[in-house]
């Protein structure tokens, strides 16, 4: 388009604990507007169930984009929780909506996701949908009886109006392809804010950990979730008792299955090495990541892999299953290694990557270079700029005809 245009991004949480999705979501308005796009972001006060303390029912900056915070209604089991049940959600879009060129839907199954996909329908606003790997099959097959009866009763047809899907990867655009959907997929990659560099961070992490500065540590960092495959990395690390490293667990989850993973470390020998490291955000986050020597991600499933993109940033090697869809990537510019979902596999990579200085230190220098080049903001937001282009144009030719 000649002029420019207004995008509005819905999304049912920015809480920092979802890590990932809040970040991209964050990042996308911020890189958007910084080419000149008014992109501004629609959101409830989600907190993983609780509340954010934040202003409501105004425009607030936030983490340095415009958004307006609804008030979500408070829940404790879990499928509600996860629903996000905003009713403030269709008032505002009801009134608001019309005056935006594009409507960007970040998840397929909450509340303000649908709401926001039929009122996009209702005012001829086009829009597209992020599905977050929702759509893949891993995550159709958990609590699928819900997501199943929420396909079938509005959100199949809601997903389907889209001007597109947006995946951001092959491996995420294959698998929702093969869902059924008819709204076609653009691949779109996320971008990333390259992480500012801290001097001293091996030195820090390791005072703060308490172990001694020859130490290695290998760290995962994503949401304590089951599909992380964290299970996989334990096993995987009690077969390596002989090797002198640390394993720190950073992130945050269900409180029951953490304590199932706490009760695992122990029946495994391996209290004396694993840490527990919470969730990291900021300047924490990335004194961890650039004070560790190894990162790994062995999940069922990762439609991108943005805390694989952020480790690479910060160079690290990383080890990350066949199932997360930057392996294509680790594997074209030697990252380190992609393994099956196997302890065994597992264990021999992270072997052979421990047992290697030398290597670590070659894809160290490799990582931050590749990082910056295929996952930097301003290239996404140019991408996802000419996606909206495309949508609009089309429309503005439809019109004239």
């Amino acid at each position: 388009m000649d002029q420019p245009f207004k995008v509005l991004h819905v999304v049912a949480s920015l809480a920092p604990r979802h890590g990932g999705p809040t970040e991209a979501a964050l990042g996308m308005v911020r890189a958007l507007r910084s080419e000149g796009v008014d992109a501004s972001i629609l959101s409830s006060d989600d907190d993983v169930g609780g509340t954010l303390d934040v202003p409501l029912n105004e425009w607030t900056q936030h983490e340095g984009a415009p958004v307006w915070f609804i008030p979500r209604v408070r829940a404790k089991q879990h499928s509600l929780v996860g629903f996000t049940y905003a009713p403030g959600f269709k008032t505002w879009l009801k009134q608001y909506l019309s005056g935006y060129d594009f409507a960007h839907v970040h998840t397929v199954f909450s509340h303000p996701a649908n709401v926001a996909m039929r009122a996009a329908q209702s005012f001829s606003v086009p829009y597209a949908v992020r599905p977050l790997g929702q759509l893949c099959r891993w995550s159709l097959g958990q609590r699928s009886f819900i997501k199943h009866l929420q396909l079938a009763l509005f959100t199949r047809r809601n997903v389907n109006g889209a001007a597109f899907i947006h995946t951001t990867s092959c491996m995420e655009a294959e698998e929702t392809s093969g869902v059924g959907f008819t709204s076609p997929c653009k691949i779109l990659p996320l971008g990333l804010d390259m992480p500012p560099v801290i001097a001293n961070a091996r030195a820090e992490l390791r005072a703060e950990l308490g172990v001694p500065q020859d130490r290695i540590i290998v760290i995962f960092m994503s949401r304590i979730h089951q599909k992380k495959g964290i299970e996989l990395l334990l096993d995987a690390c009690a077969q390596l008792s002989g090797r002198a490293f640390d394993l720190v667990l950073a992130g945050t989850g269900d409180e029951k299955y953490i304590t199932t993973l706490k009760e695992q470390i122990t029946s495994l020998k391996l209290d004396a090495r694993v840490r527990w490291f919470g969730f990291a955000t900021g300047e924490r986050k990335w004194r961890l990541m650039q004070g560790a020597d190894l990162f790994v991600l062995p999940s069922y499933s990762e439609n991108f892999g943005i805390a694989v993109a952020e480790a690479l940033a910060c160079g690290l090697p990383v080890i990350i299953s066949d199932q997360v869809a930057l392996c294509d990537e680790v594997s074209e510019y030697s990252l380190g290694r992609v393994v099956p979902t196997n302890p065994k596999t597992l264990a021999t990579a992270l072997a052979s990557l421990l047992d290697s200085a030398s290597e670590r230190v070659v894809i160290s220098q490799r990582a931050r270079a590749v990082a910056a080049e295929r996952f930097g903001w301003p290239s996404a937001a140019k991408r996802l700029i000419a996606a909206y282009d495309e949508v609009l144009s089309a429309r503005k030719i439809l019109s004239k005809a």
